[in-house]
């Protein structure tokens, strides 16, 4: 079963696009929403972050997301820390995730395949390309407020590095039929396996 992962900034559609593969039968784990039910549930993962960020990450057992936040998006040190920290458990989930699935290939959606240098534990990776401002909007309609966009998108990697490392590229701008884009790279990396 080959490995694929589709990577891109913070709004630029990586989950859409995920979504539009898991339609055609293809299995997708999604790393942020695994990840936020391993900080939640595994204890070794909380005694961790408590030890490397204090007992004020967690409220009443539950991750206090804006004191993170607050500590990650304005730290580069921090934020490549508590990455170090989170990504082996859900590393781990991810080949235990494997084992049971039938389908000639997976889908892994992460924002920081590169940044987490794992790149190389993936037979190919898709990057999702999408216009800053675009990408703003959306995030804005979801409730984010603009500095905490702004700090999220000038800690993660431009999408010209994403294109350039990435075995394909979709253009989720508007103007792109997306259908065609997926169904294409459905294709060849089915030929691939």
């Amino acid at each position: 079963m080959k490995k694929i992962a589709i990577t891109g900034g913070i709004g630029s559609g990586k989950t859409y696009i995920s979504n539009m593969f898991f339609k055609l039968g293809i299995p997708v784990y999604n790393s942020d929403e695994q990840a936020k039910r391993i900080i939640e549930s595994n204890i070794d993962l909380k005694h961790a972050l408590i030890i490397n960020f204090g007992k004020d990450c967690y409220l009443n057992g539950n991750l206090n997301k804006k004191y993170i936040s607050s500590l990650i998006f304005n730290d580069k040190h921090q934020l490549k820390l508590i990455n170090s920290i989170v990504h082996p458990f859900v590393h781990d989930d991810f080949n235990n995730w494997l084992i049971i699935q039938k389908s000639a290939y997976t889908i892994y959606e992460s924002a920081i395949i590169y940044e987490s240098g794992v790149e190389h534990d993936f037979d190919k990776i898709i990057g999702v390309i999408s216009p800053r401002d675009l990408r703003n909007t959306r995030l804005l309609s979801r409730g984010m407020d603009s500095l905490s966009i702004k700090n999220v998108m000038d800690n993660q990697i431009s999408d010209s590095t994403i294109a350039n490392l990435s075995d394909f590229v979709i253009y989720n701008d508007l103007n792109n039929d997306l259908n065609n884009d997926v169904n294409d790279i459905h294709s060849e990396i089915l030929n691939y396996c």
